[in-house]
């Protein structure tokens, strides 16, 4: 349909925050902003229409969801705080629940310095990361800077944010992409000079 179609039943004081795609068995991992995060095997919800309004897949805490990964995104856990600060803990240092619906356990520990946690992303160690601040400042750095550390820290400064900034958005973006694009480039800038001779 032109104008779509409802995915899930909402209810007036909540919102859709992200979809992930899954291949029946993976292991779901959900964030919120007071640094705790869950983690469940998928078959914990059964399936459902699409006007379903689903089951709770964590209690937030007077929080708010501000991740979601699955096993397949990678083998650890990229957290970031509103303030810059961030750290990789692998995935075996989350236990999966019996049961979803749970408060989680920490992944970063938050507070005055670094701020509340506002991403996490699966990765595998080896991307690059990019990260924007409200102000529209961004930086790009390689995962392999931060070292693997233990869930319950409160990681190091990954950008060094003015004082009445804060980070706006995450991406994890592969390292061939760059490389890719500047050989795209170079190619071209060739037959331009060539075109041009």
């Amino acid at each position: 349909r032109k104008t779509g179609k409802i995915a899930v039943s909402l209810k007036d004081d909540d919102e859709l925050f992200a979809v992930r795609k899954t291949q029946g068995n993976e292991d779901i991992f959900i964030a919120a902003s007071n640094g705790k995060l869950v983690r469940f095997n998928e078959d914990n919800i059964r399936i459902m229409g699409r006007n379903a309004g689903g089951v709770k897949a964590m209690n937030v805490d007077g929080s708010d969801v501000v991740g979601v990964t699955t096993s397949l995104d990678g083998e650890y856990i990229l957290a970031i705080t509103n303030k810059g600060y961030g750290k990789i803990s692998p995935l075996s240092e989350y236990r999966v629940m019996t049961n979803r619906g749970g408060k989680g356990v920490k992944t970063i520990r938050v507070g005055e310095k670094n701020g509340e946690l506002v991403s996490i992303k699966g990765v595998n160690g080896d991307e690059d990361l990019l990260v924007t601040t409200d102000k529209g400042i961004v930086i790009r750095i390689s995962l392999d800077q931060i070292n693997s550390t233990s869930r319950n820290t409160m990681g190091v400064r990954i950008i060094k944010l003015d004082k009445d900034s804060i980070v706006a958005s995450v991406a994890v973006i592969d390292k061939e992409e760059e490389e890719e694009l500047t050989e795209e480039v170079t190619v071209k800038e060739q037959e331009v000079t060539e075109t041009e001779s």
